[in-house]
């Protein structure tokens, strides 16, 4: 499978990132502000006018607070950046990190949301064929996808490069056509056709041809027995032996044209072991295996197919020109014929087994071509913006950290101060 390009190598700018920005920036200054005022509280407590019974306890709370506000800062800008800039062992986690976690949210995504039985599940829910069978049922949905069908036909049919397409088609069916083994369909072919019905009404319309021409050239076999009679002959006899000639001719074409007369009798057997002997690669085969790969090589195969493509282009585009065209017709019937299909159970679920089976084939590959994909596409990111864009929609939920070490720091530090003085 190909690889999957990851550029261009910038992340989305989604529109809410001022949004998130400035939501970042108030919850910043909503922690600050609290390990400001325990700052405050602790500066206050040693302030001359404060009462000792008042300032130790308020002293004790503020102390703590700070020590968890602080503590908590540090970790929550270790995640991001170097507190202060100072080279912290173990800090600025994200942006030293940032290739392992591009593997782990790939292999996250692998894990939670491309597990094969999952996804199947998911596919057997959604029941595609009664989705596309209700599309397709619905006269303004299918009338919708009909125009954007017809309405995509005519850049298809364009006529510049067709010649190309011609000439690649042709080479690629002699390709395949030279590698394969083409006996056993060649003879299938055969022996459904001389099984058919369509046999006897096609003998009888080639012999019918064939007495029509013969009857026609009368005079031609006329002038073809005098020329080579001798100059003694008379013209009588030469008439009468032309005439038998054609007479026995005909009546040959007549024992072939019929399925009881002797001659007619061989014929057909001789077509029905005809598939057999192809089968069997006798010297007719191989004939008409050559035959065939020379008709279907780019010589001949090309331009059929070009002059193909121009006919049917050309019919196409004049005909999409019509609201009432008969394409537009056919799709309309189509798409109508598809929906009724589809209602049957049978249809219906053997579409949605097909529909599971290519995808449960397609997963593997894709699977680990979208892992591949997203992590190869978190670490093309620039390694200032990847943090950046993480700490926009991570940044506030850390903020509430930093406020609730401040406040649980006051807490703790608080109920020691009380505890130390209730034991002392």
């Amino acid at each position: 499978m190909s690889s999957i390009d990851p550029s261009p190598h910038n992340l989305p700018d989604p529109a809410d990132d001022e949004s998130l920005a400035r939501d970042l920036s108030r919850h910043r200054w909503m922690a600050g502000g609290c390990l400001a005022l325990a700052a405050g509280g602790w500066a206050v407590s040693h302030a001359p006018f404060m009462p000792p019974d008042l300032a130790l306890p308020l002293r004790a709370v503020a102390e703590a607070g700070m020590v968890g506000g602080l503590a908590d800062w540090f970790a929550v800008t270790a995640l991001f950046r170097r507190p202060l800039g100072l080279p912290i062992p173990h800090t600025a986690l994200v942006p030293r990190n940032r290739d392992r976690i591009a593997d782990g949210i790939a292999a996250y995504i692998d894990r939670e949301f491309l597990e094969p039985a999952m996804l199947v599940e998911q596919v057997r829910r959604m029941d595609p064929a009664a989705r596309i069978a209700g599309l397709l049922a619905d006269p303004a949905d299918r009338g919708k996808l009909v125009d954007l069908v017809a309405g995509m036909l005519p850049g298809l049919l364009t006529q510049q490069g067709d010649a190309p397409l011609a000439q690649a088609l042709g080479r690629a069916l002699a390709a395949g056509l030279s590698q394969a083994d083409l006996r056993p369909a060649v003879a299938g072919a055969l022996r459904h056709f001389v099984n058919s019905e369509s046999l006897e009404p096609l003998l009888r319309e080639v012999v019918d041809r064939l007495i029509h021409l013969v009857h026609s050239k009368r005079g031609f076999v006329e002038a073809a027995v005098a020329g080579k009679s001798r100059w003694w002959m008379p013209s009588s006899v030469d008439k009468s032996l032309a005439d038998t000639i054609n007479e026995a001719v005909l009546g040959h074409l007549w024992d072939l044209r019929s399925p009881y007369a002797p001659a007619g009798q061989e014929l057909r057997d001789w077509l029905k072991a005809l598939p057999d002997e192809v089968a069997e690669g006798s010297e007719l085969a191989q004939r008409l295996l050559e035959a065939l790969r020379q008709f279907t090589g780019p010589a001949v195969a090309g331009p059929l197919l070009h002059d193909l493509l121009d006919g049917l282009r050309d019919a196409a585009l004049r005909d999409l020109d019509r609201p009432d065209g008969h394409i537009r017709s056919a799709l309309h019937g189509v798409a109508e014929s598809l929906a009724g299909a589809m209602q049957e159970p049978p249809v219906r679920d053997r579409l949605n087994q097909a529909v599971e089976q290519a995808f449960t084939a397609a997963l593997p590959r894709w699977r680990q071509a979208i892992r591949d994909f997203v992590a190869r596409t978190l670490k093309a990111q620039d390694v200032g913006e990847f943090t950046r864009r993480l700490e926009l929609r991570v940044g506030r939920d850390l903020q509430y950290i930093r406020i609730n070490g401040t406040m649980l720091g006051a807490a703790i530090g608080g109920l020691l101060y009380a505890l130390n003085s209730w034991l002392a």
